[in-house]
């Protein structure tokens, strides 16, 4: 109520109604806790989503070649922040990742991040380094606002990007993003790799074939767009 200067009546009628819809379980001490309609959209969502369905194809493609500990990820833009909504692995790992689906990360940090961010506009740019400035200059993309401009250019010229132990220890990721309708940046797909899984020409296999699962996952959502 404080928060969005509601009365009581009003946020008693939003809750009731997200308790209807199943959102809200209410107990008998008045407490709430999200009900089971939630994970109901979340199976929706896994199921139904034509850029998760699509886009799962292009993650196997990717895990296939690489041995030893590798994880696909789709990640997409959520408001100043990128969130993983799937993961893939054609079989057991040992990864215990960061980007854990349906984590809010931010924007400048680790490969599906910054795949994202150095596509963005840089008015959308400007706006984050305004309110997030040092965790961006800690981050590593620059000391003021021209460092950060010419840092983005160089990931947005290069459209893959890579990242080693910027989220966990030990671990490189490398994704390229994902463009919807207007050519704008909505996403990012790669994989997250151990350093031990690394190697010979790893990384040159993933970068041709990043390039490809990329434009194949932008041609979709365009076309969803449409």
């Amino acid at each position: 109520m404080g928060e969005l200067g509601l009365t009581s009546s009003t946020a008693y009628l939003y809750f009731r109604s997200l308790v209807d819809a199943g959102l809200l379980v209410a107990d008998k001490s008045g407490r709430y806790s999200l009900g089971p309609a939630v994970i109901r959209l979340d199976r929706i969502t896994r199921r139904h989503d034509p850029l998760i369905t699509k886009a799962r194809e292009g993650m196997a493609r990717l895990v296939a070649p690489i041995k030893g500990d590798v994880v696909g990820l789709l990640c997409r833009s959520f408001r100043y922040q990128v969130m993983c909504v799937d993961q893939y692995s054609d079989r057991p790992t040992a990864l215990a990742i960061g980007y854990e689906r349906g984590r809010p990360m931010p924007l400048y940090r680790g490969a599906a991040s910054k795949a994202i961010l150095s596509q963005m506009s840089n008015r959308t740019i400007r706006k984050l380094w305004d309110t997030e400035g040092g965790a961006i200059t800690a981050a590593g993309l620059g000391e003021d606002w021209d460092d950060v401009k010419r840092s983005l250019r160089v990931l947005r010229k290069a459209h893959v990007v890579v990242t080693r132990g910027e989220i966990d220890p030990g671990l490189i990721g490398i994704s390229a993003p994902i463009f919807g309708g207007d050519q704008e940046v909505i996403g990012s797909i790669g994989v997250v790799i151990s350093e031990a899984s690394l190697g010979t020409g790893a990384e040159k296999l993933c970068d041709e074939s990043m390039r490809a699962v990329s434009a194949e996952a932008s041609a979709l959502s365009q076309q969803m767009s449409e």
